[in-house]
């Protein structure tokens, strides 16, 4: 049976945090990369609103821990889901796409 452990972000982070980037990578190098537990649950109750380079940075900071821990959110408002819409969005379109066969073949023959 796996240990699940639950933060309420509104207990950890004051509203202010919630509009800085350089908060959140506070928040995962000091409290979620420290807890030892695989299973984490991060929830959102009674947060209102953040702003994008939070969501942003939240999003890429997740992704990074991703590889070691199982990170889940629960108690999303409508506007913070929507903010971490746009900024997975984000995410998205700078990341860069994966080559199809065709392009890998043409990068591979001479010209």
């Amino acid at each position: 049976m796996a240990i699940i452990y639950v933060i309420s972000v509104k207990n950890v982070l004051s509203t202010s945090e919630l509009s800085s980037s350089k908060s959140v990578k506070q928040f995962f190098t000091n409290i979620i990369s420290e807890i030892v537990v695989d299973h984490i649950v991060i929830d959102f109750s009674d947060v209102k609103q953040m702003n994008f380079p939070f969501a942003l940075q939240y999003l890429k900071s997740k992704q990074h821990l991703t590889l070691k821990k199982k990170i889940k959110e629960i108690g999303m408002s409508k506007s913070v889901c929507q903010m971490f819409q746009m900024a997975q969005k984000e995410i998205d379109q700078s990341s860069p796409k994966p080559l199809n066969n065709k392009e890998i073949l043409q990068k591979q023959l001479p010209t």
